[in-house]
């Protein structure tokens, strides 16, 4: 009766909502993950973070204009022989500006093209992040929608479950039934009422799990239309085209291959540390009592100069900096080389989870329907007095057991395919359109 009063409650409340709301579709979630997912967001601050690494590397390539302005107070007492005379006041000043073009510095030059590659980086990583939120949306989507159709399953199991107990209540009071038939019908309603309260927390948690990356919470979704449902084998019937798409579109790799080239580029930024540099300096300076051998003295100078700098000894530093470079180009091109395997693994796995899938829906399609052929009879049968009241409970179950593992497939297929076209490098917003379209409304 506790269970029964618990389960009572929570239905109350997980379905006591405003049937009048407007139900949120997939795109809808999306839209609204991509404002507040902090992860996105966090995808976003870091790549406009990067795009200055650009702009840093390119204002060492331009003039550089420096001004200085001076004044102070000084006082110089002149001797001779240990006698010292009356001391003189006076006030200096210095005012100048200074402008320094770089002419020669292959290091600063090196490292503006690996500021670019630096931001091309970023530009993949925050692609990657939102191709996995297209994925991570739809997965928490469908899970909602997964756990309505077990709690919606589960329901009709307990209604059920509970109609057999009434009958076998009603025929032990006739005489035809026995205790045993009672007892084992109210251990498998009690089960389901059971499980029903477990279906209404897996309901709850994955509505709150949407909720995280839509910044609302879910009352009302749209539910999945099997008969809209496009369910086909993947665009190509060889894995290995699939693979050599991800080959050159997964952004995975894709900003490994960038992450390589940049270590690549500070090696030879590195080594270039070893070579002169030539600066263009020219400037103004006006100083008045520069020092007390000038006392009242002022003068205007203008000077324009090339100043060359030439490395010479360092004390092993430039030597030390180019074997680490070396040292990360090496580790940068073993990641890429594991995140290809990786990929090519992840490919051959969701290409099979897809087309399995796809053999399971329509296993578990031709099963309901059999479990549903078997069930009439089996109730025919029990009415006929040839079958028990557990051969009914048994049927009903493997109905609703299978069910159950349709809606599982159906989700498990939609989210597969698009595992797969995130690892081949071809998940688009558009892929969020065409499961939209497979949704209906409440």
């Amino acid at each position: 009766m506790k269970i029964l009063v618990a389960v009572s409650f929570l239905l109350f409340f997980t379905f006591s909502q405003d049937v009048s709301a407007v139900s949120l579709d997939l795109s809808g979630a999306y839209r609204k993950a991509l404002d507040y997912d902090a992860r996105v967001r966090i995808a976003h601050a870091d790549n406009d973070a990067d795009k200055e690494e650009i702009a840093k590397a390119r204002a060492l390539l331009r003039p550089n204009i420096r001004g200085n302005v001076g004044r102070g107070r000084n006082v110089t007492q002149y001797g001779y022989h240990g006698v010292l005379y009356t001391p003189d006041y006076y006030n200096t000043s210095n005012t100048g500006v200074t402008l320094r073009q770089s002419l020669l510095n292959i290091p600063n030059f090196i490292g503006y093209t690996q500021a670019k590659s630096i931001v091309a980086k970023s530009d993949i990583d925050m692609q990657n992040e939102e191709a996995g939120l297209i994925v991570r949306i739809t997965d928490a989507y469908c899970n909602v929608l997964y756990a309505e159709e077990n709690l919606a399953v589960i329901q009709e199991q307990v209604k059920a479950s509970k109609e057999q107990l009434q009958q076998a209540k009603h025929r032990y009071d006739k005489g035809f039934g026995t205790i045993t038939e009672i007892s084992e019908t109210q251990a498998v309603y009690n089960m389901a009422l059971a499980e029903c309260l477990d279906m209404v927390n897996n309901l709850e948690f994955s509505r709150r799990t949407l909720e995280n990356l839509i910044g609302e919470y879910p009352e009302n979704l749209c539910k999945l239309n099997p008969e809209k449902l496009v369910v086909k084998n993947p665009l190509s019937d060889q894995v290995q085209s699939w693979i050599s798409l991800a080959m050159s579109g997964n952004g995975e790799i894709s900003s490994a291959r960038q992450n390589m080239e940049i270590a690549r580029k500070e090696i030879e930024k590195q080594k270039a540390i070893r070579y002169p540099t030539l600066d263009l300096v020219a400037g103004r300076n006006l100083t008045e009592s520069e020092n007390n051998y000038s006392i009242g003295a002022t003068y205007n100078t203008y000077s324009l100069s090339l100043q060359m700098s030439v490395p010479i000894y360092s004390g092993g530093f430039v030597s030390s900096s180019v074997r680490q470079a070396k040292a990360r180009w090496i580790k940068a091109g073993e990641e890429l080389r594991l995140q290809e395997r990786g990929v090519q693994s992840d490919v051959r796995k969701y290409y099979n989870n897809v087309t399995g899938t796809i053999a399971q829906i329509q296993a578990y399609e031709q099963a309901v329907k059999s479990q549903e052929t078997a069930l009439t009879g089996t109730r025919k049968g029990f009415e006929a007095g040839l079958r028990s009241n557990m051969d009914v409970l048994d049927a009903q179950q493997k109905l609703f057991s299978a069910r159950r593992n349709l809606a599982k497939s159906r989700y498990q297929y939609i989210i597969n395919l698009l595992m797969l076209r995130q690892s081949a490098g071809v998940l688009s917003a558009r892929d969020i359109e065409e499961v939209n379209n497979w949704l209906g409304k409440v």
